[in-house]
């Protein structure tokens, strides 16, 4: 239950930012009803009213800015209501796969420490989650694996006599950072063991890249079982002999693909169908760790390469499957279906990560250097801001090497263009045995460094990305600046009980593209009572830390919107997206109104409400920005009561309106000229 002075508070911030186009009264509307019969629509309604605002002033204790002090560019609003709920709540932590970097680099005990100490160090990243690759391991005669690092060592091997015989020593380089990096991360330490592909002679194809046809499964029929054994017997002796705590297993990566061919010059691989393929190895693995006593360790399915397929594969488990997997994997390489995927976990509980993504991309108009750290950045928050999953976990942060003699006969990638995009976060130079950091991997500490395990996650949008720790009372807002203008935002967070006096604020950036911050420590800024507002520099992530927070809780009531009425325009090429698909209660369904395209809810009657809330189409979120609602008594007369100014959070997002808010009639609109109308949901609150 909402305390009375705490909805006042947030009633009369809310007034106070109308000057921002951010609450009600915000400004002149941009959009209409259809006046003309046709069903075009006009582009305004017939008349608009906006509310003033108020006079306020900070109160003791905050001295910052308010949004009615400056020219804000836009509101990032962060809500209890967007908090994290995937495993209870709780982040679990950030990481990397150990495959293939630790495999070329564990042979030097000086660079193995390094590493460790830049990646899970207290001085580093801070990282907690690491994935060892229990290699396959490939028929040594064969030489078609052309990368210096990705010829990954497997565990067992023919005895000659029929049998099998284990090789403890063979994967010493990547044990070996496995154990250093184990120790940098400490108490918070999460070791995840998956595997590429079954060893060679448990295959169809006799090579561990793949089946000859890509598409078709490489496991023999018969070895199902023994490769289940092959997995447990690897988790006991490191979790055993070695004494690293193993957390979780996953027996597949990409497995539903067309990627994994034998005689690849790149890694191991190996296609599960989904269905009876996948779900039979997910329960003989956990009869084998069964068989093994390693009941701390759960299964962890399936490590597809994108979101929309993880989805479909979810759905086509067995029920004994679905029965003993104690988490979902997802990479998100490709992100279709990316919000349901995130819903789904929501609606069913089950426990989710991204446990592997990178790429070489960029973002930004000549950011020099800071073009990945951008690229990045703006990955982690619009995965994590649809998903919201408990782990975030990257790819390599280590893939090219320099080294003047190679490795095994082979030649090295040598040093990446840092003013370009590359996969990784840094060099291994072996020569002159150090790791060589880019601003990818300053811009990967301004979240990993102080967002941490144990916080809650808040999905914010906006190029932004929240956490709270419950404990300490610490929030801390991640924002990314893309643009070569520096921007003036008001974060928002008239929705928190408490909001601590001052922030301590950390930056990475690249003013000019050429001078560069790394984790700058600059002056603390003072907050209003109902948020912050700061200045992102151009081509820059920084992170704020607000101490003496306090979260709470918001409750809302939903008011049903069963019998309302509602029309808009032409959908895109006369489909079956329409406007009744916002008030469904589906958020996979979505309004796609083109032409300047608008919707209205006729609700019946006049009703109450304290909150707007609504959902933006899923991996279309910016489609929303400029959109505005608005209420009327007649459907005639108009007030503006919301406009979008900022990319929102994938989900529902919410709108608090002023006590005593009441309409009969909600319209959208999308600005004039902009002809995309994209919206998923729309819903009305009172609040308990």
């Amino acid at each position: 239950m909402m305390k009375t002075s705490k909805f006042i508070r947030i009633l009369s911030l809310a007034l106070a930012m109308l000057t921002v186009f951010m609450t009600v009264g915000c400004g002149p509307a941009g959009g209409g009803k259809d006046e003309t019969g046709d069903g075009t629509g006009t582009s305004s309604p017939s008349s608009v009213t906006t509310a003033g605002a108020p006079e306020t002033s900070a109160p003791v204790g905050h001295t910052g800015q308010t949004p009615a002090d400056v020219d804000v560019d836009y509101t990032v609003t962060v809500s209890p209501l967007n908090q994290q709920t995937n495993n209870g709540g709780i982040f679990q932590g950030w990481g990397t796969s150990l495959c293939w970097w630790a495999n070329r680099l564990g042979y030097s005990d000086t660079l193995a420490q390094k590493a460790a100490d830049a990646f899970y160090g207290d001085d580093g990243l801070r990282m907690n989650i690491m994935r060892y690759n229990i290699g396959g391991g490939d028929d040594p005669t064969h030489t078609h694996i052309r990368r210096t690092d990705s010829a990954v060592p497997g565990w067992l091997y023919p005895d000659g006599n029929g049998g099998y015989e284990y090789d403890y020593d063979a994967d010493h380089n990547q044990l070996n950072v496995l154990q250093r990096c184990v120790d940098a991360a400490g108490e918070n330490a999460i070791v995840e063991l998956f595997s590429n592909s079954p060893p060679y002679f448990m295959t169809n194809s006799g090579c561990s890249s793949g089946n000859v046809n890509a598409g078709q499964n490489n496991l023999k029929t018969d070895c199902y079982t023994d490769f289940a054994e092959y997995l447990a017997h690897v988790t006991d002796y490191i979790q055993n002999t070695m004494g690293i705590t193993v957390t979780s297993v996953a027996p597949m990566n990409e497995p539903n693909t067309n990627y994994w061919g034998a005689y690849s010059e790149k890694q191991e691989g190996c296609h599960f169908d989904a269905g009876h393929a996948q779900s039979k190895i997910i329960t003989e693995t956990a009869k084998a760790l069964e068989k093994y006593d390693l009941g701390n360790v759960i299964i962890s399915a399936s490590d597809e390469t994108n979101t929309g397929l993880q989805l479909a594969e979810y759905n086509q488990y067995s029920r004994a499957a679905k029965a003993v997997i104690g988490r979902i994997n997802t990479h998100s390489y490709g992100t279709n279906d990316i919000a349901a995927l995130g819903q789904l976990a929501r609606d069913e509980g089950f426990i989710m990560w991204m446990s592997e993504v990178d790429g070489n991309g960029t973002v930004g108009t000549n950011p020099g250097q800071m073009g990945s750290a951008l690229w990045f950045g703006e990955k982690i928050i619009s995965d994590i801001n649809a998903l919201m999953p408990c782990g975030w976990v990257m790819w390599q942060v280590i893939d090219n090497h320099i080294s003047k003699d190679g490795y095994n006969g082979r030649r090295d990638s040598g040093m990446v263009d840092v003013n370009g995009g590359f996969w990784g976060l840094a060099v291994a130079d072996h020569d002159k045995e150090e790791i060589v950091l880019t601003q990818k991997y300053y811009g990967m500490g301004q979240f990993t460094r102080y967002i941490r395990p144990g916080y809650t996650l808040i999905s914010c949008g906006a190029d932004s990305l929240a956490a709270y720790d419950k404990e300490t009372g610490t929030l801390v807002i991640v924002a990314v600046n893309p643009t070569p203008k520096a921007k003036t935002v008001n974060f928002d967070l008239s929705q928190f009980e408490a909001v601590g006096s001052t922030a301590k604020v950390v930056r990475t950036s690249g003013r000019g593209g050429t001078k560069l911050e790394k984790w700058a420590e600059l002056d603390d800024i003072a907050t209003y009572e109902g948020g912050l507002v700061a200045e992102l520099l151009e081509n820059s992530i920084t992170t704020y830390i607000i101490e003496g927070s306090k979260m709470g809780d918001v409750s809302l009531e939903e008011i049903s919107l069963d019998g309302a009425k509602i029309d808009g325009s032409q959908p895109w090429n006369n489909g079956s997206d329409t406007a009744d698909h916002v008030i469904d209660g589906d958020l996979g369904s979505f309004f796609d109104g083109v032409g300047n395209g608008w919707l209205e809810i006729d609700l019946g009657e006049m009703t109450e409400f304290g909150v707007l809330g609504f959902a933006p189409r899923g991996s279309y979120e910016g489609r929303m920005v400029g959109g505005k609602f608005y209420g009327s008594d007649d459907g005639e007369n108009w007030t503006e009561l919301y406009e979008v100014t900022a990319t929102p959070a994938s989900g529902i997002n919410f709108a608090f309106m002023p006590d005593g808010c009441a309409y009969r009639y909600i319209r959208y609109d999308v600005p004039k000229g902009d002809y995309y109308c994209n919206i998923a949901e729309i819903k009305l609150y009172k609040v308990g």
